[in-house]
């Protein structure tokens, strides 16, 4: 079947990419009424937000103890930034943080009042809902129903941005994209860029092959979608400029599935959601069945443990994932979940070494792991690994997965400054293009605390809208 090319439509904004970042600037900016398409490339909403399930950060909200600081927020970003992060943008993060909580849970009904402390955090500081609703699905799932319930955004799935038109260098009057059977233009005011980041694309001209070849092998977590579109588009057209390009998040835990060997091995893992860990879970070596590294530091550093402590035979670094009976019911709703995927088991340290003979042929010794729990029993409270946030004391049963590093978040992307407008190469910001979310780069730096993916969506979707929009 022949493209057919038709007429032009005009918005006041269009957003491309429907992830929790593309979603809260849809919301934001028609609650303003603006006029707005929101384009998504897949038949689905919700990006790889909706598979986020450890929780999102805001400091000083009224579901948390009293004690946190935002100013201890923004040091804590930093910090695990490692001195890439944009000052500028950190600062818009934290100081920001408590009101897009708020405005999740009053004017779009998400529950976040549970409250946990994840690694390189100073204070608990990280909301989801006490029911067993995945917090990244019950955040985009409320944004995608009233978004659909409005009637000034055109929702355009399965419709891929090909080009911007380019007005001049720093203002850009719309985009030309198309769907399965037509190419079609869209005038806007305003374009802003929600595409996600680039850790699915293996081909040999991606961004991952250009910036990072050494993690081309690694599994990820991310869907299919997440190719760097936006990035790559914003480099040839726009002149963009790309920062921190080779800062690529590696999470320590992505799910071995068990449920055959083709599963065992796929190259596309579920998250293991920090928030196990959180709980008191721990991570076990399968060489010497005792920890190896305090859980709750930032994702570099027990990503780095595991590679150090956790080689297999099979060229794969893998651990083991424990959780005791008591600490499983802080957080039942994940972990039977976990359960009903065979990503998680309940059973004895005899249990762990059988199944893992689907992972290795290398095999675990029962005892070393039995003793290695034992260890942690003993250390709760005075930690030579440096934790100082534990759980429950582990019996002869619990729960355990198994894990393995994977490609999870692209901390790098389109430069921007603290409107969100995008940043050319000579240093200007375009006039009405934006990037939020993951394609854009500079607020995480070199390494992204967990819980602020879902907030830097929130926050920088909201800010554009606020820039944008007239205040009704």
């Amino acid at each position: 079947m022949s493209m057919v090319t038709i007429s032009m439509r005009h918005y006041d904004a269009v957003v491309v990419g429907s992830g929790l970042a593309g979603l809260t600037a849809t919301l934001s900016l028609a609650q303003k009424g603006m006029k707005v398409a929101l384009l998504e490339k897949t038949d689905k909403l919700g990006g790889n937000s909706i598979k986020a399930s450890s929780g999102i950060n805001g400091a000083q909200t009224r579901f948390q103890e009293p004690g946190d600081l935002v100013s201890l927020f923004a040091q804590d970003t930093l910090k695990s930034g490692k001195g890439l992060s944009n000052p500028q943008l950190v600062d818009v993060l934290s100081e920001n943080s408590a009101d897009a909580i708020h405005w999740l849970s009053d004017e779009c009904g998400v529950d976040l009042s549970a409250v946990a402390m994840l690694g390189g955090h100073s204070f608990a500081r990280t909301h989801r809902g006490k029911g067993p609703l995945p917090p990244g699905f019950a955040i985009v799932s409320a944004l995608i129903k009233k978004i659909e319930a409005a009637k000034n955004v055109d929702v355009l799935k399965l419709t891929t941005l090909r080009s911007f038109r380019i007005h001049s260098d720093l203002v850009a009057d719309g985009v030309e994209v198309e769907d399965s059977d037509h190419k079609f233009t869209l005038l806007s005011k305003n374009i802003v860029l929600a595409t996600g980041g680039f850790s699915a694309d293996f081909s040999s001209s991606s961004l991952l092959q250009r910036y990072r070849p050494d993690l081309v092998h690694l599994p990820l977590t991310n869907g299919q979608q997440t190719t760097g579109d936006g990035q790559k588009l914003a480099e040839k057209q726009l002149n963009a400029r790309l920062i921190d390009m080779d800062a690529i998040q590696v999470h320590p835990t992505g799910f071995i599935q068990l449920k055959d060997e083709q599963t065992a091995g796929s190259k596309w893992k579920f998250l293991c959601g920090e928030l196990i860990r959180g709980i008191g879970g721990v991570l076990l070596s399968p060489n010497t069945g005792a920890r190896f590294v305090n859980e709750l530091t930032t994702r570099d550093n027990v990503t780095q443990g595991v590679f150090e402590s956790c080689q297999s035979d099979s060229n794969t670094a893998f651990c083991v994932v424990a959780v005791s009976e008591e600490d499983y019911l802080k957080a039942k709703p994940h972990i039977d979940f976990y359960i009903s995927q065979s990503l998680m088991f309940k059973g004895n340290a005899e249990d762990v070494a059988s199944r893992a003979q689907q992972i290795s042929s290398k095999p675990i010794d029962p005892e070393k792991l039995t003793n290695g729990l034992k260890e942690y029993n003993l250390a709760i409270g005075n930690d030579k690994l440096g934790r100082t946030n534990f759980g429950n004391p582990f019996g002869k049963d619990f729960f355990y997965g198994f894990v393995t590093p994977v490609l999870h978040f692209t901390m790098g992307g389109v430069a921007i400054n603290d409107h969100a407008q995008v940043i050319t190469d000579s240093g200007e910001p375009m006039q009405n293009v934006y990037a939020i979310g993951e394609v854009s780069g500079g607020v995480h730096g070199a390494n992204r605390l967990g819980g602020s993916s879902l907030l830097e969506c929130v926050v920088f979707g909201r800010r554009v809208a606020e820039k944008l929009g007239p205040n009704l």
